[in-house]
């Protein structure tokens, strides 16, 4: 070969590296749900259990929401809930505003680490309200209500 061929395939062979160490190096980062709207308050809520946060998720929750559930239960039931070991991916769709607060459906799509026929995923979809605490919003039904339902003796 040429020298003009080495140069194009030592340029390609550095845009091929330099792209898949962009791409691992932003991997699994996610932007910051924005607080400001319902459907990143559903997502932040979401984000939070999946990591095994759950004082975030409790925090999430509007003062109503609060009160039918015990503080320290819901952080070790919420706490123990995430980080299972199927991907998930946390998606919004279907937002509705109205006067009385908002609605927005979470969707929780999880593949599976495959298996004799091959990988699988499903999606679950479960419907959040939220309602206005001053200027910001608040989860009045989150999407796993059994967390607080179940948590008063």
């Amino acid at each position: 070969m040429d020298r003009f061929t080495w140069l194009v395939v030592g340029g390609v062979v550095s845009l091929v590296v330099a792209g898949l160490a962009v791409a691992i190096l932003l991997r699994g980062r996610e932007a910051p749900p924005d607080l400001n709207t319902p459907a990143g308050v559903v997502l932040a809520y979401a984000r939070a259990e999946a990591r095994g946060d759950p004082q975030t998720a409790w925090d999430l929750l509007a003062p109503s929401a609060q009160a039918r559930g015990d503080h320290d239960r819901f952080l070790a039931r919420a706490g123990s809930a995430g980080g299972g070991g199927d991907r998930e991916y946390l998606t919004t769709e279907d937002v509705r505003i109205d006067a009385n607060g908002a609605s927005v459906v979470l969707v929780e799509t999880s593949t599976g680490s495959g298996g004799l026929f091959g990988s699988s995923s499903y999606a679950r979809r479960a419907t959040v309200r939220l309602s206005r605490e001053g200027a910001d919003w608040r989860i009045v039904v989150p999407p796993d209500d059994y967390l607080l339902s179940a948590t008063k003796p």
